[in-house]
């Protein structure tokens, strides 16, 4: 039975509770900085890694300057250090209008977060230099300082001959007619490569204007502004496998935190451990100044002998016994002891066995009575005296 119980009785010992209750917390913590890992890392990522791609779509204004204009909010997409492709795609009819427009151009400034247009804009056309201060539109006036980049392109839309263009119409008719296809272009112009922003709030662009400098007669569908970001080092590797890069990264951040926990635990037994110590050679020290307390021992068999000198009688001729105890004295404890028993005849001895026995009865008697030092006492006195009158006697009778 014992061997069939023996497993069960390790099982449930106090050390296996402390196991399990120690293995339990260990897996609640652990879980818990996994879950916390998972949200730091996905922070992380949300932070660091930009978004790939960014368009808005931008609403030109007519009527306003010589040249059709758009201002959009680029919010807080873009992120200081990191490279963009920006591009521009303008959706225009192949209307006679457009094609007898030619090239034009195309003028982007992104604009910083606290730029100021002017009250009341400018209506007569103006030529346009080549220089940075000028890729402004003249509708409106804008600081050089709220100008944080810029650039212009050329734009020209697919030339085909009348012959070819008159060809294709006419095998794509039936297309036309039920609208899936339509007379339009799409120009994609590429605006910057690989453009970045020094680091700062105060650096990162938060608007865009586009200038489509081909006067009022361009006709024009929709433009987007689109920004593609160019990744690099750990972001290029955190887009391109991220995968790997979240199992690496959650681990690292549960590594940490793990850790950290480790090493707080540790600081925080070694203050409760200095605490408690203080705290105990405190309490040392009051018991040392304060007054010592007395041990108190139970009482044993012999707590009936007091420590006074005692006196004993013998049989036969032999002489009474007398005990004198001695006490030792110990600092610590202040105990009694009772180490020897000295034993010393007297120099008077029993002349009568009978009396001796009687007298040996009378002591006993009176031990049993509780008297124990003066019946002992008066009990030596009296034999001693006892033998000297004996003697005389019977020297008498003799």
């Amino acid at each position: 039975m014992d061997i069939v119980l023996r497993p069960f009785r390790i099982a449930t010992s106090k050390p296996a509770q402390k196991t399990y209750l120690n293995a339990i917390l260990f897996t609640i913590t652990t879980t818990i900085l996994l879950g916390l890992a998972i949200v730091a890392y996905g922070l992380f990522y949300y932070n660091y890694v930009p978004q790939i791609n960014i368009e808005r779509t931008i609403h030109l204004q007519y009527g306003h300057g010589p040249h059709p204009y758009g201002i959009i909010s680029l919010g807080s997409s873009l992120i200081s250090q990191q490279s963009y492709d920006i591009c521009l795609d303008l959706h225009v009819p192949r209307s006679p209008t457009n094609l007898e427009t030619g090239n034009f151009m195309l003028s982007l400034s992104l604009l910083a977060k606290n730029y100021k247009l002017a009250s009341n804009p400018p209506t007569t056309t103006t030529v346009t230099p080549p220089t940075r201060s000028s890729l402004v539109p003249a509708a409106i006036e804008i600081a050089a300082e709220d100008i944080l980049f810029s650039s212009r392109r050329p734009a020209l839309l697919t030339y085909t001959s009348r012959l070819v263009s008159l060809s294709e119409r006419i095998f794509q008719l039936p297309l036309y007619i039920l609208g899936l296809r339509r007379e339009d272009e799409t120009l994609t112009i590429p605006m910057a490569e690989s453009a970045s922003f020094p680091r700062g709030l105060k650096n990162i662009p938060a608007f865009a204007m586009l200038e489509l400098q081909a006067g009022q007669n361009l006709q024009v569908y929709d433009v987007k502004i689109r920004f593609t970001a160019r990744f690099g080092g750990l972001r290029w590797w955190m887009w391109n496998h991220r995968l790997i890069s979240a199992l690496v990264g959650v681990g690292v951040f549960w590594g940490a935190e793990v850790a950290g926990c480790g090493i707080a635990w540790v600081v925080l037994m070694g203050v409760i451990g200095r605490k408690s110590d203080s705290e105990t050679e405190i309490t040392k020290g009051e018991e040392t100044d304060g007054t010592t307390t007395i041990k108190d021992e139970p009482r044993t068999d012999d707590s009936d002998l007091s420590d006074t000198p005692r006196t004993f009688p013998t049989y036969g001729r032999q002489p009474p016994l007398r005990f004198e105890p001695k006490i030792k004295h110990e600092p610590d404890s202040e105990e009694f002891a009772i180490d020897e028993a000295t034993i010393q005849p007297l120099a008077a001895e029993a002349d009568d066995e009978d009396d001796s026995e009687g007298g040996f009865r009378g002591v006993i008697l009176g031990a049993d009575r509780g008297n124990d030092s003066g019946l002992g006492t008066s009990f030596s006195e009296r034999g001693e005296g006892s033998g000297v009158t004996r003697r005389k006697s019977k020297g008498r009778r003799s």
